[in-house]
């Protein structure tokens, strides 16, 4: 497996990856109107591709078994915000999720990288603590009609 930009070839592969996880991730968490809303926002092809453009988009590529993780990253004034990390539910826990942080981290070292998670995913909540990122304020939101709360997590440069 290697880690590497995304390109466009890579959207309908990023979609599927991002469905997948975020149904199996956010189900009970969210409701189902919201998970739908949210991709369709953040994964068709449109705005994915918009991001694609700014370079923060990442896919952990294992040739014939395809995409199997991405992560998108927004390399903001001062610190990295990891705007979601996902990887294909069937393969979490070996270790591709690390590689795409690890890629990101190279890109800018010297920033601190932040990641905002929606409480009770602690699938989430023990990937970023295992990863040596602390927990830090509480961020009361909306996503779309559902009041959300995350905790944001940060690794330090």
């Amino acid at each position: 497996m290697r880690v590497r930009r995304a390109t466009r070839g890579d959207l309908l592969s990023i979609g599927r990856v991002a469905d997948a996880a975020a149904w199996e991730t956010y189900s009970g968490l969210l409701k189902p109107d919201t998970i739908g809303r949210l991709l369709t926002r953040d994964y068709s092809p449109a705005p994915l591709r918009r991001r694609l453009l700014q370079g923060g988009v990442r896919v952990a590529d294992a040739g014939r078994a395809g995409v199997l993780g991405f992560v998108d990253a927004e390399f903001e004034a001062g610190r990295i915000r990891l705007t979601a990390i996902s990887t294909e539910p069937a393969y979490r826990r070996t270790g591709i999720a690390k590689s795409l942080l690890a890629s990101v981290r190279a890109a800018a070292p010297k920033l601190p990288v932040c990641a905002d998670v929606l409480l009770g995913n602690l699938d989430g909540e023990r990937f970023y603590e295992s990863q040596g990122f602390s927990p830090g304020e509480i961020i009361e939101g909306a996503l779309f009609d559902e009041d959300v709360v995350e905790r944001r997590w940060w690794l330090p440069s």
